[in-house]
């Protein structure tokens, strides 16, 4: 049995059907609802976070302020371009 999804759904006669359907992301049977897929999720206008997380504007306004960015990134890519670099 082949799973339905919105890409491959028939069209239907019924237009009022057809609008319900219309942005739907789950996977439906008859209209009864399953988990949706990994990607399904990910890419689901529901699943979208709009408000900014809390950490990323407190980063931002330290440095804005002027404070030192303590990030481990820069330090952890020299120090394995150094280590690269040396290596036979």
């Amino acid at each position: 049995m082949a799973v339905r999804t919105p890409f491959n759904r028939r069209r239907s006669g019924n237009s009022k059907l057809a609008e319900k359907r219309q942005g739907d992301t789950r996977v439906s049977s008859d209209e009864q609802s399953s988990p949706r897929l990994p990607h399904e999720r990910d890419e689901s206008a529901d699943s979208q976070n709009s408000a900014p997380r809390a950490e990323i504007e407190q980063a931002s306004r330290d440095l804005k302020r002027g404070l030192q960015d303590t990030d481990r990134g820069p330090v952890t890519d020299s120090t394995y371009r150094k280590l690269r670099n040396d290596s036979p």
